[in-house]
């Protein structure tokens, strides 16, 4: 049997090169080289157990494969870094200020300009988009939360109610009014509804104010808008779709009167 025949047989024993190399008196380049030309097998053997070796492959999320791409496309690398960081803040003009190191006068133009250059525009889609399918989100899931905000209830929240109770006096006798009827006080209560039993995704804020439990819900009239916006966009006109008791001319007039 050939040298390189039984330095294979060690090394599918476990053996590693250096102790394969010290055992023949050959070179470590050596022991490789046999390893390339004549070892076939890919398979090492450890107390009598045959182990193959896996190479592990790691499989990218879809936002750094879409970083990966960003390199390859045809932006300087200035508007690449402007791409990751109006990504990341969703401010044009800062991000130009961050990547440019320029001024706020300078930046609040350019930022914008960069905004209308179409192979910007089209990276921003496609990183977001990546983004949305990392995080498992996509536009129905967004319309299913403008939908819990436009149908919200401050009735879901908090329990309330009235209740009446005499004015009595010092001694506890009732007062009577001047036609001899008992004086009755109107009272309200206002309480919180357990917590287990509330979906809180409509709520905003709650607290105790100084006059009792104060619940803030998202702005329905928004949510709402934005939710009209989209299934006029989506599923308006172009599919001869109407929404009932849409009002586009006078949502229009309401949104001018807001901004």
């Amino acid at each position: 049997m050939k040298k390189y025949e039984e330095a294979e047989q060690d090394y599918l024993a476990g053996s590693k090169y250096q102790d394969i190399a010290d055992k023949y008196d050959v070179s470590l380049s050596t022991v490789k080289q046999w390893k390339r030309r004549y070892w076939k097998s890919d398979s090492v053997t450890t107390d009598k157990k045959v182990t193959k070796k896996v190479t592990k492959v790691t499989q990218k999320k879809p936002t750094e494969k879409a970083i990966d791409e960003l390199s390859d496309s045809e932006l300087t690398d200035k508007q690449k870094s402007f791409v990751l960081e109006f990504l990341r803040i969703s401010n044009a003009t800062q991000a130009y200020i961050n990547v440019y190191d320029s001024t706020y006068r300078t930046a609040k133009t350019n930022g914008s300009v960069l905004l209308t250059n179409t192979n910007i525009q089209n990276e921003i889609k496609r990183l977001r988009k990546a983004k949305l399918q990392e995080l498992g989100v996509d536009a129905f899931d967004l319309m299913e939360d403008m939908v819990i905000e436009a149908r919200a209830d401050i009735g879901d929240f908090i329990d309330f109610g009235k209740y009446d109770m005499l004015n009595v006096d010092f001694d506890g006798d009732v007062k009577l009014d001047t036609e001899d009827n008992p004086e009755v006080f109107h009272k309200s209560w206002l309480q919180f509804k357990d917590k287990d039993k509330l979906d809180t995704k409509p709520i905003k804020s709650m607290r105790i104010g100084k006059d009792g439990p104060v619940v803030e819900l998202h702005d329905r009239n928004k949510a709402r808008q934005a939710l009209l916006e989209y299934l006029n966009k989506n599923i308006g006109d172009g599919d001869n779709v109407q929404i009932i008791g849409f009002d586009r001319r006078k949502a229009n007039a309401e949104r001018s009167e807001t901004s």
